[in-house]
């Protein structure tokens, strides 16, 4: 059972890594690890820390509980253009810090949206007006 699921998990962190064009060397860097062990990882070999699996949600712009399976989380997918040949290793950080911009922005909108649809809400701001 264990193994399955790790497979799946890594099985999306390559198709993610794939998808954004990024080589396992640019990723293993950002992470902070060495090739082999995203290799190992992407490979569904085992465990993979919460902080490894949170840099990477960011990085390729997602949830992280998409990585582990949850694919209603697959919906808030960030979705950036531009040509991986000519990023460096530093820009890793630019993008993974952008699509977390991107993503609590995303959160805070949709909080405000619900929260908007309350009749709590609607009473507070009636008494303000």
């Amino acid at each position: 059972m264990k193994e399955e699921i790790y497979r799946e998990i890594g099985r999306r962190l390559r198709e993610l890594r794939r998808q954004k064009g990024f080589t396992q060397r640019q990723v293993a860097k950002y992470l902070g690890i060495n090739q082999r062990q995203l290799a190992w990882y992407e490979k569904g070999r085992g465990t993979i820390s919460t902080y490894i699996l949170e840099r990477l949600a960011r990085l390729y712009g997602c949830d992280y509980k998409y990585l582990l399976g949850n694919n209603e989380s697959s919906k808030r997918q960030i979705t950036a253009s531009f040509s991986t040949c000519k990023i460096s290793d530093e820009d890793l950080e630019v993008i993974a810090f952008a699509n977390q911009f991107v993503m609590n922005l995303d959160t805070m909108y949709s909080m405000d949206e619900k929260l908007k649809n309350r009749p709590e809400f609607n009473k507070i701001t009636e008494r303000r007006s």
